[in-house]
């Protein structure tokens, strides 16, 4: 009989494990468990920021402000003129409480709902509208997002995800800032929501106070070029806001639908046109 060479069926020092395999199947089993549980303390967040009353949110956020030295100064007539236009626009709203406004010297065209009853507007903004009835609908959405307590949903689901990510990783580990995409993902989704929630309620704002709604789509128009092709594709799915041509013709259908005109829109007020 010729001799064969052959292999031995078991080796006990080959290794017949999938580390690839194994890894892969941990990661998305960690993933999962962080997806639900995110999703589920996410609920209990919503619940009790309903039972969260604006005088106890501006005990608890007493201590949490911006940095002083990117506050503009009281005395800056901007401000002054921003918190008459909030005040005006909150009789059309339905945020009774009162409402402190802060203008932020910053480039950045934005503006934020903030705890404790506090609305920041960096006077970038400034530069990116051309009317009191533009700038009103910007008020006017983060107004909708204090009626929606969208600031503190934001802000509780953040917490969460870390602490749970923390507890299963250990703080500050390189695996929490791993799993990080998998709260960005959700999160971005839910934001995408309340923020065109927070503008079909700012568009029904400026319709009740100025008649029509003139101006809604102006900030908008001006953030359009800022719209890469990629937030309109992939990298837009998980952005937290719409892009700026979706939020355009939302705006559009909902005053179609809801039969608000377009009329002549007010200039900016002068005091607040000092860059132009």
């Amino acid at each position: 009989m010729k001799y064969r060479p052959l292999l031995p069926q078991h080796n006990d020092n080959v290794s017949h494990d999938q580390p690839v395999r194994e890894f892969v199947l941990l990661f998305s089993g960690i993933m999962i468990f962080l997806l639900i549980a995110f999703w589920v303390l996410g609920m209990f967040i919503d619940l009790a920021v309903g039972y969260l009353s604006p005088e106890m949110e501006a005990v608890i956020f007493s201590s949490v402000s911006p940095s002083k030295s990117d506050l503009v100064d009281d005395s800056d007539p901007r401000q002054a003129e921003l918190q008459h236009m909030v005040n005006e626009l909150q009789k059309c709203s339905q945020v009774t409480y009162p409402l402190k406004v802060y203008l932020i010297n910053s480039d950045d065209a934005n503006a934020l709902a903030f705890p404790g009853g506090r609305m920041l507007v960096f006077d970038g903004l400034l530069d990116k509208v051309s009317s009191k009835n533009g700038l009103s609908f910007v008020l006017a959405h983060e107004l909708a997002h204090f009626k929606n307590r969208d600031h503190l949903r934001g802000m509780g689901r953040g917490i969460v995800f870390t602490a749970v990510a923390a507890l299963i990783t250990g703080p500050g580990s390189d695996l929490t800032q791993l799993f990080a995409p998998t709260s960005g993902f959700s999160q971005a989704r839910y934001s995408q929501k309340r923020e065109s929630l927070a503008d079909q309620q700012a568009l029904q704002v400026l319709g009740c106070y100025y008649g029509h709604v003139g101006g809604a789509t102006e900030f908008f128009e001006a953030m359009k070029a800022n719209d890469t092709k990629s937030s309109k594709m992939i990298a837009h799915y998980f952005a937290s806001h719409p892009d700026a041509v979706q939020r355009i013709n939302n705006l559009h259908r909902l005053a179609k639908n809801h039969n608000l005109v377009v009329k002549e829109i007010l200039p900016l007020p002068e005091v607040l046109n000092v860059h132009k």
